[in-house]
């Protein structure tokens, strides 16, 4: 085997990781254009992006059934470039797109910084586009600010790293770590690792990054309350309930990076004394740690695990590029460990049940559903535009092509009434002292109608 395992050489293992990485993202990059719901916070964010140029206050009032809990950067930014590009929905959509690949070059460079080489930054980039379009595609190419954020604080990270190198301070690179912390609010495991990486250094050279931080910081939400008042952190601050069971269970939500952290843990113990061994195992252990906690909370999703993909997918590329030292690399060479390496990964990536990228290349039917559905929606849209008053719709996206206001989200109506804050009503006695009309939409309105898989729908 280790023969053939050495024909299999690093421009293949690329290339390989390359074709898979280009095959998962076919079907996000397909499905952007069209006006179907990918996830129910594609309608929220774009009505919050219409609501930051001037539609509606941002932060909604606390007597009401909607809620904006996210900081406000992304809004703003996503609201302007809709008045230049078009949609907002789009605009987003885009901006998630480009942040994965985004975030695949970014790994690479930290890669690099960490002292690998070429094709462990190529190794590592490309199975975080791969696994991210594969297993977390719901995310990708989605209108939502959380990978953009991610692009902004990585960012900001390998900034960091670069500056300590030259010994220079680490203050600009927290300081944009403080502004990517209001594009999105849930990023913990970049500043976390980067303030104990510093002070693991040299303490007392951590502190004045530390104080100027949490100062700025500070000094965000302080604006942010001058501007928008007492609402904005009313609604940061939206009571959601959590569970233990519930961070257990997301343990589960693991197997698509399992393989990739063990092939991380058989290199950095074999090489447990590099600091690039103990970086990696600092970020991923923090990264670890935020997502089980996060994921104890009721209705979040899986960008809770995003900070861990992007260590992992760091330390896999480290650990293909130093595989030679690992325990099978000494005995059976660089070559073969690394092809390993690519193929434990690529094997993962491969066992799924799902054909939406083959369908989307090779089944001309399965295309022309798509149009299909979109036109089912905007014959939604039409018939919501008709009913009289405000109007909740089982995807936001039909009723804010309705014309018709944000007057009703689901997860703030659900968290009401989870922490007995609605009076003894559930929702549908909500949505009714709230005067509201609440419209079943035409399934074909969300993605889940275009689910494939081997077996038929999954």
């Amino acid at each position: 085997m280790t023969p053939l395992l050495g024909r299999f050489d690093t421009r293949a293992q690329i290339a390989l990781l390359a074709l898979l990485a280009a095959y998962f993202m076919v079907w996000p990059v397909w499905r952007a254009g069209f006006p179907i719901e990918i996830a129910q916070n594609e309608g929220w964010n774009a009505y919050h992006a219409d609501a930051a140029m001037g539609a509606a206050p941002l932060y909604p009032a606390a007597d009401t059934l909607i809620v904006n809990n996210y900081p406000p950067l992304s809004f703003y930014v996503v609201g302007a470039l809709g008045k230049v590009l078009g949609d907002p929905l789009y605009v987003g959509r885009v901006l998630s797109l480009l942040a994965v690949v985004g975030l695949g070059a970014l790994i690479g460079v930290m890669i690099l910084e960490l002292g690998g080489g070429a094709a462990g930054a190529a190794i590592g980039g490309l199975w975080f586009i791969a696994v991210m379009a594969r297993s977390f595609t719901r995310f990708v190419g989605m209108n939502d600010p959380q990978l953009a954020a991610h692009v902004l604080m990585m960012g900001a990270f390998i900034w960091l790293i670069r500056r300590e190198a030259r010994g220079q301070s680490g203050v600009p690179p927290i300081l944009a770590m403080v502004v990517a912390g209001f594009y999105k609010h849930n990023i913990i495991a970049v500043p976390v690792t980067s303030l104990l990486w510093l002070i693991g250094r040299d303490w007392r050279r951590a502190m004045l990054p530390l104080a100027v931080g949490a100062g700025a910081a500070a000094l965000g939400l302080v604006i942010c309350v001058l501007v928008y008042g007492d609402a904005f952190l009313a609604n940061l601050m939206t009571p959601r309930t959590y569970h233990v069971e519930r961070a257990l269970k997301g343990l589960g939500r693991l197997q698509w990076i399992l393989p990739a952290l063990a092939l991380w843990a058989i290199w950095a113990v074999a090489e447990r004394k590099r600091d690039a061994a103990r970086f990696t195992a600092l970020f991923i252990a923090v990264a670890f740690a935020a997502y089980v906690m996060q994921w104890s909370g009721d209705a979040i999703l899986d960008n809770a695990q995003f900070d861990l993909v992007i260590a992992t997918a760091v330390g896999l590329g480290m650990a293909f590029d130093r595989a030679g030292e690992t325990p099978f690399g000494r005995r059976h060479g660089a070559t073969a460990a690394r092809a390993v390496v690519v193929l434990v990964v690529a094997a993962r990536l491969f066992a799924t049940l799902r054909i939406e990228p083959a369908l989307v290349l090779f089944d001309p039917a399965y295309r022309a559903q798509y149009y299909a559905n979109a036109t089912a929606v905007r014959a939604e849209a039409a018939r919501i535009a008709q009913i009289p008053g405000p109007v909740a719709c089982d995807y936001k996206i039909v009723c804010r092509l309705a014309g018709k206001p944000f007057v009703y989200d689901d997860f703030r109506a659900e968290m009401l009434v989870a922490t007995g804050a609605s009076q003894g009503l559930d929702v549908q006695g909500l949505m009714r002292a709230h005067g509201l009309t609440y419209a079943h939409n035409d399934p074909r309105g969300g993605i889940d109608a275009l689910f494939r898989a081997i077996a038929g729908k999954p």
